[in-house]
């Protein structure tokens, strides 16, 4: 039985999940003022389910026997050095929002265990973002980096 429309689409969520602006905070480093100590706090936690996340997409894809994607980066996020990360967050939440978006598009599979994938990073995601929302009152003006 071919899994291909499965791979595809992980394959899409995987390259999805490479672009975010979430895994760049990691080499960014951004600056952590007192009070945006509780973003830094969660911001670790979503860089370490990133990294599950593709982790988990890479081995669900080989083995249904596809390729994965090769790692790329979105250049709008070259610019994320020597800023502070209070700054950083309102493209934080609209990079989450982006997510959601790219796991709710991704639909059916084909495959139970893609399906079933997909539906926990997308519980993931709709998690942080809620937990966002409450921090930063879920009213900022988010604009789309493209």
């Amino acid at each position: 039985m071919s899994h291909q429309n499965a791979v595809d689409a992980l394959n899409d969520l995987l390259a999805a999940e490479y672009e975010s602006l979430i895994p760049r905070l990691a080499q960014a480093d951004p600056y952590v003022s007192w009070p945006a100590a509780d973003d830094r706090a969660l911001i670790e936690q979503m860089l370490a389910d990133v990294e599950a996340h593709k982790r988990d997409l890479t081995q669900l894809i080989l083995k249904l026997r596809g390729s994965p994607v090769p790692p790329r980066y979105s250049t709008e996020t070259g610019g994320l050095h020597y800023v502070q990360l209070s700054y950083l967050m309102p493209a934080v939440i609209q990079s989450v929002r982006e997510m959601i978006a790219a796991y709710e598009s991704a639909g059916p599979t084909g495959s139970a265990e893609a399906d079933a994938l997909n539906a926990r990073h997308l519980a993931d995601y709709r998690r942080y973002l809620t937990h966002l929302e409450k921090l930063h009152g879920g009213t900022e003006m988010v604009t789309s980096r493209g």
